[in-house]
């Protein structure tokens, strides 16, 4: 909640500044923030003031995120784009055993060590170096030519010079345009209610594992292996295989649709490996979804509403995040017992719907990307200089046929 509720308040408002402010220093500012912050946790004894630090840090990294990937089509041409967002999607999740495998090594080392000073815990270590890595990546960045906005000023100004209500207008035109504009709105709405169906197996996937799959302690770090694994191999196959013809608008429906017909069949699996194979299709659908969608939006949105698009674009996920963590559990409670086998399982049940309400999203998604090829949005002033043409084209056959000509 600490984590969630800020972004709901402020999330437009970071879009506002990526699209206002120099990137590269946001990015930087950022970073540098979030190093001194974590280093607060070492002196953290309870629950307030580690909630208090959480949302801090998820302030600094909501205000980065969009600044971020506004930047990201500064930085490459556009058939580059795909294969940026794999990598860089590769380096934020793919990092996580490494992350893991570093927590082991900071915990061996703080046992021969012993406390230094304030750092009287392992975890204390580790936000030691949780901090300096932020630090690291505001270095990296800092020395990057990254272009500044093209957003200009415009609006009413106070004798200072300065315009309080710009910001708002920001927020508006932002908001209009991911809800007026058909091609980000499906993206951006249909990221938000797969990831409302996803989040809810996250509460309930160790007790999936663990009660219903009877897969023990280690059932989940199975299943959470073929997820993680499933998503790289999705990330990278679409960097390998995609081309300057790909749909990405297409590709992102269908494997939306993929993603939610795995879940709804691991649902009703009848062991770990099961699950685990169909998790790992999943994944693949996950993977392949998040790069196209970030890579369709990449490509279709202007520079000068792109970090308010993005911003939009996070605080809804964040939002279906957290109506989703909070009817998880309520949900499968009760539909359990409710049905007669094999629907008399609570969290099976849960994550049947789950399933459903993906591949119904991606499902949609392409009937509506199908009904937009067939009948295509012609603008009244195209139609109308097609009309003139048409009526041009007539005449000079008339005057050819006038002439003795024959067609």
């Amino acid at each position: 909640m600490s984590r969630i509720i800020p972004s709901l308040l402020l999330g437009s408002l970071a879009g506002v500044l990526a699209d206002r402010f120099d990137r590269k220093w946001t990015m930087v500012v950022s970073d540098v923030g979030r190093a001194v912050v974590v280093l607060w946790l070492v002196l953290a004894n309870d629950l307030v003031t580690i909630a208090v630090i959480s949302s801090i840090l998820e302030i600094l990294t909501m205000i980065r995120q969009p600044a971020r990937e506004a930047a990201v089509p500064t930085l490459v041409e556009t058939e580059q784009l795909v294969k940026a967002n794999s990598f860089s999607a590769a380096a934020a999740y793919g990092t996580a055993p490494i992350g893991a495998a570093t927590w082991s090594g900071v915990a061996a080392l703080y046992a021969v060590v012993g406390a230094v000073g304030p750092i009287d815990r392992a975890p204390d270590l580790a936000f030691v170096l949780d901090s300096v890595t932020f630090l690291v990546s505001g270095a990296i960045v800092a020395t990057m030519a990254i272009p500044k906005p093209t957003l200009a000023d415009s609006g009413a100004r106070d004798r200072a010079g300065r315009d309080w209500s710009q910001p708002l207008r920001d927020m508006v035109e932002g908001f209009a345009f991911v809800t007026r504009t058909r091609t980000v709105r499906r993206v951006v709405f249909g990221m938000a209610v797969a990831l409302f169906g996803g989040s809810a197996l996250l509460p309930l996937g160790q007790s999936f594992a663990s009660t219903v799959l009877r897969g023990g302690d280690t059932g989940f770090g199975v299943l959470v292996t073929a997820l993680g694994v499933g998503v790289g191999v999705g990330m990278m196959g679409v960097a390998v295989f995609s081309s300057d013809r790909t749909r990405y608008d297409l590709t992102y429906a269908l494997s939306l649709g993929l993603a939610g017909l795995a879940i709804v069949l691991a649902a009703f699996a009848q062991t770990i490996s099961g699950a685990a194979g169909w998790v790992l299709v999943g994944g693949i659908g996950t993977g392949v979804a998040y790069v196209t969608g970030f890579t369709h939006l990449h490509g279709e949105v202007d520079d000068t509403l792109r970090g308010r698009t993005f911003a939009a674009l996070f605080t809804l996920v964040r939002m279906a995040m957290l109506a989703s963590f909070a009817l998880a559990v309520v949900v499968a409670n009760a539909l359990d017992g409710i049905f007669p086998a094999p629907f008399d399982s609570g969290i099976r049940n849960l994550f049947a719907i789950s399933g459903v309400l993906i591949l119904g999203t991606g499902s949609l998604l392409i009937l509506a990307i199908r009904s937009a090829l067939l009948k295509p949005d012609v603008p009244p002033e195209v139609r109308r200089s097609i009309r003139d043409a048409s009526r041009a084209f007539g005449l000079m056959r008339g005057r050819r046929g006038d002439s003795g000509y024959r067609d």
